[in-house]
């Protein structure tokens, strides 16, 4: 497995390369003057905007600005933001903040998805089934910030159930739905990929085997069925943590929570590019780390990775 797990991070390099490389060309090419859009109104002194643009050396060709931006980044020295605060201290900052939504996200999705979809395989055909694919399908359906702003408003606002929005403490209580909009569409996700998995190897030849071998029902299930089932949901689970840090952009946005998300869409208005790279680079270093996790998870439900 370890030759496997190896081959995986060598693959993974160009990725990450291609990916910074792509986003860095489309933030330069965002039209617009940062350092004039740092002044706004007022008028912009040429000489202090030359002092500026060598500064942040937004005054170089794009591919020496890149080139610099990888050494920078190999020693997480990210540089500055326009109003000179250090960019990794505005990350490290908001990223608890986002931590901590993914990862109740990520809870209620896969608790909930895995739950509701062995019972929707098992009882495939059933009337709860039914409700349940039925549901399924309107979170998939419906966008998140549907979900959200009508959450907001019937729960929030004419219920008083649940904060309206987050406060700078970002509470449990306070979390709680915001993480549930987050993670709903991937826990339908989920939902109808268990179902499919269990009502697909509940059938399968090995199963009636163990079965007509006299071993129980809970034992088929646990020792076969659910093993086998949950190879690609935990597959789907290990790469929606990063996708979900990635995404909570609109979830932040609704609910005012200050997270990578609140901080990515503030410095793209303000122009911040540097801070936006730095920002997709370390969620893209998650995304690649959350893989590894799940190669070594999926190796160890399925044997015949360990001796590739």
């Amino acid at each position: 497995m370890g030759k496997y797990l190896l081959r995986r991070i060598l693959q993974m390099i160009p990725v990450v390369l291609g990916a910074t490389l792509l986003v860095y060309a489309l933030v330069f090419a965002l039209p617009g003057d940062p350092v004039k859009a740092m002044f706004g109104d007022k008028p912009v002194n040429e000489a202090v905007a030359a002092q500026i643009r060598a500064e942040y050396n937004l005054d170089k060709p794009f591919i020496i600005q890149y080139l610099l931006f990888l050494r920078n980044a190999f020693t997480l020295n990210f540089g500055n933001t326009f109003a000179g605060q250090p960019v990794i201290g505005e990350i490290a900052r908001a990223f608890p903040v986002t931590i901590k939504l993914a990862v109740m996200a990520f809870c209620f999705e896969a608790i909930f998805g895995v739950v509701f979809g062995i019972i929707s395989g098992l009882k495939k055909g059933k009337w709860y089934d039914s409700v349940i694919l039925i549901v399924s399908l309107l979170l998939i359906s419906v966008p998140t910030f549907v979900t959200g702003f009508a959450g907001q408003y019937f729960l929030g606002v004419q219920w008083s159930l649940i904060p309206v929005t987050v406060s700078s403490n970002t509470t449990f209580t306070e979390m709680l739905f915001p993480a549930m909009v987050l993670g709903s569409v991937s826990m339908a996700y989920i939902i109808r990929l268990t179902r499919s998995e269990i009502s697909s190897n509940i059938a399968q030849d090995y199963v009636r085997t163990a079965r007509a071998k006299g071993m129980s029902n809970g034992s088929v299930m646990m020792r076969h069925v659910l093993r086998n089932s949950l190879i690609p949901v935990v597959t789907y689970l290990g790469q929606d943590l990063g996708a979900l840090m990635g995404g909570a952009m609109i979830t932040e946005q609704i609910f005012n929570i200050h997270g990578v998300g609140f901080l990515t869409y503030q410095s793209i208005l303000k122009g911040e590019g540097n801070l936006v790279v730095s920002i997709v680079t370390i969620l893209l270093l998650v995304f690649v780390i959350c893989n590894l996790i799940v190669d070594m998870l999926y190796a160890a439900l399925d044997p015949r990775i360990r001796y590739e």
